[in-house]
């Protein structure tokens, strides 16, 4: 495996090399006063570093390379952005280079100083083809670490729903109800129906719905109609029939085009979550919470939260059928339990932790993970898979947050960049390895 730049930045920045006798090529003794702040944008790797070289302390910045050579070919020394670099960082010095100004640079071999077994187990990760790359070795990090690095999952992931809720919220010209409406939308579509549910809102303004909210055949009749399921020429049961007639009165007093039929996904989906009986539901909710963001900023009270989403009005119809045309044995037309939860979980938190980071008010973001705290873990096959390593997930936080590692770190192999990873690697600093990671 060719050695990536990464993993000397994680070495220079955590400091997992030998720090005795560290000499430049040119023989001056280095100390690392501070390694800089690292730099993901364009321009040397470690900003406004200070280090004593010899007898003087220097402050500017650092740039990081595999061989010294990769300074030219990276032709840096045509660019002025490099002419602050007070220290340039190798694996393997191979020739002497210059700056844009004429200097060379002050080199340092990091190669001699860098403990193998380091660079073997980063290896190791990068190389393993196991579920996540420290599979056989996350059960070692202690609980302490990784629940710290947990905690920031937790916040990074729900960073991640502001990002798309503001995308939202701009797209709505900053009306938090209309937004908060396509959210839901989007959250009752479980992953699997997410997309669709999303254009089945945008297709059928909350407006719209608001005008019929005393009339629970109307507005099943919209979200059926907009979901474009009531296009059939010919329906055998009474209750489809009905909303498509409504339907028909409906669609042309407002206006509306439904979305494409073909949208919807039933394949590989256990029944009660078949997107009609969702759209059932959904109806049912928005026939009395038309002012729902409005309602999650008020109530505090998770047992409130719940109570919305639970003994919704939804037509007995969905008591025998999970699709039109089709009878099916007596079963609940309600949301489940576990249903309700996910839902609190993408998309009420979401939606309050937005809300907060918009206003600026930390109450709101303080409530989203206490609710997320308060709820019990996600049960899914990413959860078991880390139960089965000994990592447990007791609450909707911890949950959350191995979804979101798993997500973007592990299936990435941004190992460097992990909690989990850091650790593991950490503890081969200066060769001496904790014999219970192997």
């Amino acid at each position: 495996m060719t050695l990536p730049e990464d993993i000397l930045h994680f070495v220079w920045r955590y400091r997992l090399y030998s720090t005795r006798h560290v000499l430049t090529v040119s023989g001056k003794t280095v100390t690392v006063l501070d390694a800089g702040m690292y730099n993901r944008d364009a321009g040397p790797d470690f900003l406004g570093a200070r280090i004593r070289i010899g007898d003087t302390e220097w402050a500017g910045n650092v740039e990081i390379h595999v061989r010294a050579s990769d300074w030219d070919v990276h032709r840096h020394q045509f660019d002025r952005a490099y002419n602050n670099v007070i220290l340039h960082v190798v694996y393997e010095y191979d020739r002497a280079i210059k700056r844009e100004d004429g200097i060379p640079p002050e080199t340092l071999e990091l190669g001699p100083l860098v403990p193998k077994n380091i660079l073997g187990r980063y290896r190791e990760l990068m190389a393993g083809r196991h579920w996540i790359p420290c599979e056989r070795r996350i059960h070692a990090v202690p609980s302490f670490q990784l629940s710290q690095w947990l905690s920031r999952l937790v916040i990074e992931r729900l960073e991640r729903r502001v990002s798309a809720v503001f995308d939202l919220l701009t797209q709505q010209k900053g009306d938090w109800e209309e937004t908060c409406y396509i959210w839901m939308a989007r959250s009752f579509g479980f992953k699997v129906n997410a997309q669709a549910f999303e254009q089945l809102a945008r297709s059928l303004p909350r407006g719209v719905v608001a005008k019929h909210k005393d009339h629970p055949a109307a507005v099943e009749a919209l979200f059926f109609g907009q979901a474009g399921m009531l296009e059939r020429v010919n329906f055998s049961d009474d209750y489809p029939r009905m909303l498509q007639q409504e339907y028909g009165y409906l669609r042309k007093l407002h206006a509306l085009t439904p979305v494409d039929a073909t949208v919807w996904k039933f394949m590989r989906i256990r029944p009660a979550n078949f997107p009609t009986m969702r759209i059932a539901q959904f109806a049912a909710l928005c026939q009395y919470a038309v002012h729902l963001f409005s309602a999650i900023i008020d109530n505090k009270e998770v047992a409130v939260l719940k109570a919305w989403f639970d003994k919704l009005p939804v037509h007995p119809y969905w008591q025998r059928h999970y699709r039109f045309d089709t009878p099916a044995p007596a079963h609940s037309n309600q949301l489940g339990a576990q249903a309700i939860d996910v839902l609190l979980i993408n998309a009420i938190t979401g939606i309050l932790f937005a809300y907060g980071k918009y206003i600026g008010k930390e109450a709101y973001l303080y409530r989203a993970i206490a609710l997320l705290e308060h709820l019990k873990a996600e049960d899914n096959a990413v959860i078991r898979r880390f139960s089965a390593l000994g990592v447990h997930a007791e609450q909707a936080a911890d949950s959350q947050a191995l979804l979101q590692m798993k997500a973007y770190y592990c299936d990435r192999k941004k190992c460097l960049d992990c909690g989990v990873g850091l650790q593991l690697i950490k503890t081969m600093r200066d060769g001496k390895a904790d014999s219970s990671l192997f």
